[in-house]
């Protein structure tokens, strides 16, 4: 049995901020965990020196393949089993699984565990926004994403720094397991603050055959997007793969349109906010990641930094991108998405260029580095996480998780892109000719991005937009509100 809600708070319901805060900081960890161990591979191989380069990546690669192929399916089982049931589980998943990486004897151990972790991921990401969506009243839903997707940006910004600050104090072995108290903190306080809600009018059932083809296609996708630089693009094994991804996706698009419960609800991309923020989304994760994964490297093999202070100088970049998130929020919600948006792109587009022009082989932190960062900072800050909050402005309060999910796939697979492009043209033997090559492809990126948005994006403020809420979520019964 269940109680109806008609809004987007109950009448005693749980602290809105402590909900955000919750939600924000499981996808924290679950971000940081895809740039955290960039620096900690030099140890991790030494540890295993058995294994192959190709067997090391996989610690990478099934971790970000495995988030990617599962968010879908996620986001249904948010939304049919409820989303704080999945977060809590989520959590449980996530936290063995960074308890296993941590203490894996073996290689083999080690990316099972990693694989165990993208689990983890993928439950937690949809629900913990589904979480925060509903909670929160609808003039202070921009700003609520606006936080929710800066701590992925943020995390992702600031891992190669803690990762190294991490690895030079304790070892490979901490990366993975720093997540643990924090997943156990939040596990212990959201058990007692968060209400629990669902779909009421989702099917019970869901297109069985649709979860494991569209799992498939867009892992394949991933994993061809991150490995085609070793396989050979063109290779028999690269065109294989690329020819199921394609056949699995399109039979899910297909089955998705056409079946009666599909895993995620193509109605959904039909939204011009939805299609035009994944869009941008692409363009602009995929330029940001494109830089920031050969950030440390620059560093480290132009300037000559160590690991450590290679991640302490990308700092204040991360700490810009924290304090301009909030208040783009409050922006978008009078001035428009799109406005935001394209000015975060035109100032990473900017740092882009300073860098390309004041950044060369002798060090120069203060004048050449320093005010790119705070410009990327900036621009990350106000465009990574109102992408976010622009693709799920149309989605109905029943669909939260399922939007989410498919937001956030496409927002791994712009990192995969921006990973793979980046390396393809910094090649094994970098110079600073290949980086700053890799940059420019990262400000073209940016710069599509503003034109994109500013041409697809609807320019309607969502504080002038009608109240989407039509279509209410149901709370279960007993759920303890605090």
């Amino acid at each position: 049995m269940s109680v109806t809600a008609t809004s987007n708070e109950s009448p005693v319901g749980p602290p809105v901020g402590l909900v955000v805060a919750l939600g924000s900081i499981a996808v924290f960890f679950i971000a940081l965990e895809l740039t955290i161990i960039s620096v900690a591979f030099p140890e991790i191989s030494d540890a295993f020196p058995e294994a192959t380069r190709a067997t090391l990546s996989w610690v990478f690669t099934a971790y970000n393949v495995g988030v990617a192929a599962l968010l879908l399916i996620g986001g249904w089982l948010a939304e049919r089993f409820g989303r704080k049931r999945l977060f809590m589980a989520g959590l449980a998943v996530f936290t063995i699984g960074s308890l296993g990486s941590g203490f894996a004897p073996t290689i083999g151990l080690l990316i099972a565990a990693r694989a165990v972790q993208a689990i983890g991921g993928a439950l937690l990401i949809p629900a913990s926004l589904a979480l925060i969506l509903h909670v929160v009243p609808d003039a202070r839903r921009d700003v609520a994403i606006g936080v929710w997707g800066a701590m992925a940006g943020l995390a992702a910004a600031v891992g190669p720094t803690l990762g190294a600050v991490l690895v030079a104090s304790a070892g490979w072995r901490s990366v993975f397991l720093v997540n643990v108290p924090l997943a156990i903190i939040t596990a212990v306080v959201g058990a007692r603050v968060l209400p629990e809600s669902l779909d009421p009018d989702i099917d019970r059932k869901v297109d069985l055959v649709a979860v494991p083809v569209g799992a498939i296609g867009v892992g394949l996708l991933v994993f061809i997007i991150v490995a085609a630089e070793t396989l050979g693009w063109f290779s028999l094994a690269t065109i294989g793969m690329a020819g199921a991804a394609i056949a699995c996706l399109a039979l899910f698009l297909v089955r998705s349109k056409r079946h009666d419960t599909p895993v995620f609800d193509l109605g959904i991309a039909t939204h011009r906010s939805f299609s035009s923020g994944s869009v941008g989304t692409l363009l602009f994760v995929a330029g940001f990641t494109g830089w920031l994964v050969f950030a440390p490297t620059f560093l480290a093999e132009t300037w000559d930094y160590s690991v450590l202070r290679s991640g302490l100088a990308i700092a204040p970049g991360p700490v810009v991108m924290a304090i301009v998130s909030g208040p783009a929020g409050k922006l978008a919600a009078a001035r428009g998405h799109r406005n935001v948006i394209a000015a975060g792109a035109v100032a990473s587009l900017l740092a882009i260029v300073w860098w390309s022009v004041m950044v060369g082989s002798e060090p120069s932190y203060v004048v050449g580095l320093l005010p790119g960062l705070v410009l990327m900072g900036a621009g990350v800050g106000a465009g990574f996480p109102m992408l976010t909050a622009a693709s799920m402005l149309d989605v109905p309060p029943h669909q939260y998780a399922m939007g989410a999910a498919g937001s956030t796939t496409v927002r791994q697979l712009a990192m995969a892109v921006g990973i793979a492009i980046a390396t393809a043209l910094v090649g094994s033997d970098s110079t600073l000719a290949t980086f700053r090559l890799s940059w420019i492809a990262c400000g073209v990126m940016f710069g599509a991005t503003a034109i994109a948005v500013m041409v697809l994006m609807p320019s309607l403020a969502s504080a002038n937009r009608p109240s989407i809420s039509t279509q209410p979520a149901t709370i279960a019964k007993g759920v303890r509100h605090v």
